[in-house]
């Protein structure tokens, strides 16, 4: 029984393409405008904070300048207990004093406990330094460096304490709108990339689906054709049994019809039978899964003793065979090749006189084996050469010219092909090629083999 999935799995199962993945680049937006959004608003608080501190510091600078205060320019300690004492400042509740190496020598209004120094405290110090404690009661620390008029020399450090229930309620004023306006940002740049997002993932799934059924129909396609070159290589091989079975057949009815030598009847049903059997093996391994690798040695030795084996060889034939190194042929390409070399050899045996010779030799050229078979006969004549490979062409008595039409189908269904390289009175040469594109990784070191 199949495992139900989850009810989350189902549903984003049921959703457009790329759901999950908009999803995804929503939280990663939503993150990064929360993390953007923290530093923004403690900066914009602390603008906020700062510009109090201005407000405190140009009242009390004022102070100091009034000319109406002539110790505050005379004396510093003067100068920072004048300042400090700045009368109705709203919301004061902590006054003190402190020297401008920030050590505390007056405290006027609220605790006499030294307070803390800013992280950032310095002597040098010349704009107003400020911090915000938002418990347990709203307070806005603020400390501020004095100078008197016309001096740019800090004589001391006011530090005030205000309540900051004011400035509490504009951060959550500011804090309010910061959040609308990040979430409208959200939504608005969210829906955007939403849009985008799935009308791409819409796009790329509709592509997916037409490689998809593209894909199918070239593999339905690609079946039909190799079911196609099956039966075409079938049948070119049934066309060779066809073909090689006519001599025999003829050979057994003129023995019947005339009483001719039991020996003449019984050598031709061997040799259909041979053919016959040949011609099993070769639709076997054609239609067989197990592969198996012959040396081009042995296809040589093998298509010279058929063809010596031949009724229209002569028995003083010469034979000159050869091969060089290259790799092995798999079993089915190897059978075919036999079939034509066999057929090469057999035509150009019916056309020698006694004592003439037949050269076979095989090269690796990669990717492909070369068969060359030659004769020394009279060479085929000059109007023949142009449909040498069309049916029904035939200079032998009862020939029906399917022999050589017959090897080239083979050679082609195989991804080679055979043609006639010469033909001139002594020399008829037929080349056959035969593709073996795997590395030579096991070599044949066969060479000058001999027909038995």
């Amino acid at each position: 029984m199949a495992r139900e999935l989850p009810i989350p799995v189902r549903l984003l199962q049921r959703l457009p393409p790329g759901t999950a993945a908009v999803i995804g680049a929503l939280v990663l937006l939503g993150i990064a405008m929360a993390a953007v959004r923290i530093p923004f608003r403690n900066q914009l608080r602390q603008q906020l904070a700062v510009r109090d501190a201005r407000v405190l510091a140009a009242l009390i600078q004022q102070e100091l300048d009034d000319p109406e205060n002539p110790a505050a320019g005379d004396d510093p300690l003067a100068a920072i207990i004048a300042a400090s004492i700045v009368p109705d400042l709203p919301g004061v509740e902590t006054v003190q004093a402190y020297s401008p190496e920030g050590r505390l020598f007056a405290t006027f209004l609220g605790d006499t406990n030294a307070a803390l120094l800013p992280k950032d405290f310095s002597e040098s110090s010349t704009q107003p330094m400020v911090g915000f404690r938002p418990k347990p009661q709203p307070r806005l620390d603020v400390w501020i460096p004095l100078r008197p008029s016309g001096s740019t020399e800090v004589v001391g450090f006011t530090f005030l304490t205000l309540d900051g229930q004011d400035l509490a309620q504009e951060y959550a004023r500011l804090d309010a709108s910061l959040l609308r306006q990040v979430w409208v940002a959200f939504v608005l740049i969210g829906a955007t990339l939403a849009f985008i997002l799935l009308r791409a993932f819409r796009s790329l799934d509709r592509a997916n689906r037409l490689l998809a059924d593209r894909s199918a129909r070239l593999e339905q396609a690609n079946r039909e054709l190799s079911l196609a070159a099956r039966t075409s290589a079938i049948g070119a091989v049934a066309s060779h049994l066809v073909h090689g079975l006519r001599n025999p057949l003829a050979a057994l009815q003129s023995v019947v019809a005339n009483g001719g030598d039991s020996r003449d009847a019984a050598d031709s049903a061997r040799r259909m039978r041979a053919m016959i059997d040949d011609v099993v093996r070769v639709l076997r391994d054609e239609q067989g899964l197990a592969g198996f690798e012959i040396p081009v040695a042995e296809i040589i030795q093998e298509s010279v003793r058929r063809i010596r084996n031949h009724p229209s060889c002569h028995a003083a034939t010469r034979w000159e065979t050869a091969n060089t190194e290259g790799p092995l042929l798999d079993n089915r390409n190897a059978n075919l090749t036999l079939l034509i070399v066999e057929n090469l050899g057999t035509n150009a045996a019916q056309v020698l006189e006694v004592g003439g010779s037949i050269r076979i030799r095989a090269d690796y050229r990669e990717p492909n084996w070369e068969f060359v078979v030659e004769d020394d006969g009279p060479g085929l004549p000059p109007d023949l050469v142009p449909r040498l490979f069309t049916p029904m062409s035939s200079t032998k008595s009862g020939g029906s010219g399917l022999g050589l039409a017959i090897s080239r189908q083979l050679a082609r269904h195989m991804g080679g092909d055979l043609d006639l390289v010469s033909s001139v009175p002594g020399c008829t040469r037929f080349r056959l090629r035969v593709p073996c594109p795997q590395p030579a990784s096991r070599l044949q070191a066969v060479h000058g083999v001999t027909a038995p």
